[in-house]
């Protein structure tokens, strides 16, 4: 039986931030940023399927809750599970910092072997060298994806942007990655 989903959609909208949004879909969310500047949209989406070695290409998400705080930071939280993983993701919106902050991790009894976020993205995302991420242009803003370090690392494929945990830790553990988006005049 698949999970039922606590709603069909939800959305941040960040403002010049951009918007997140979360649709259900099959048995989990997907997750879509849009940013727009300038008349020109860029969009970063979640790709969910399963690698070869049967491990989900971006966190199964079934359960999704948005929440306001009064700092101002806006967050939604998700919880899932797939084959033996438990996993938990915070998605938040820090206006002091002009950023979306995105904190992942899985629990495994054994060790997976991938974890990780799997973005679709356009080819004009290039590698912004002296921080270990990707940046764009999208009209007269540029976008940057960056790793928050030590734990993570992203690379970039064919149009797919994948961050990842630096190490994905032996046995029964937990392991975490995180990254962060902005929105750069």
């Amino acid at each position: 039986m698949s999970p039922q989903p606590t709603s069909q959609t939800s959305v941040l909208d960040g403002g010049r931030m951009g918007t997140l949004q979360f649709r259900w879909d099959g048995d989990r969310f997907t997750h879509r940023w849009e940013f727009e500047s300038d008349g020109e949209r860029v969009s970063l989406t979640s790709m969910d399927a399963m690698t070869a070695s049967g491990c989900c290409t971006s966190p199964p998400l079934q359960q999704i809750h948005a929440q306001d705080f009064g700092d101002g930071r806006r967050v939604i939280f998700g919880v899932g599970m797939a084959g033996r993983g438990h996993w938990s993701a915070s998605f938040t919106l820090v206006p002091e910092l002009e950023s979306w902050i995105v904190e992942l991790a899985c629990r495994s009894p054994v060790a997976p072997t991938w974890l990780g976020n799997t973005y679709q993205a356009d080819d004009r995302w290039v590698a912004n060298d002296n921080q270990g991420g990707l940046q764009r242009l999208c009209g007269g803003k540029r976008l940057e994806l960056q790793p928050i370090a030590p734990s993570s690392r992203v690379e970039m494929d064919a149009g797919t942007i994948r961050v990842l945990p630096q190490q994905i830790l032996p046995g029964a553990a937990t392991t975490q990655w995180a990254f962060r988006l902005r929105v750069l005049d």
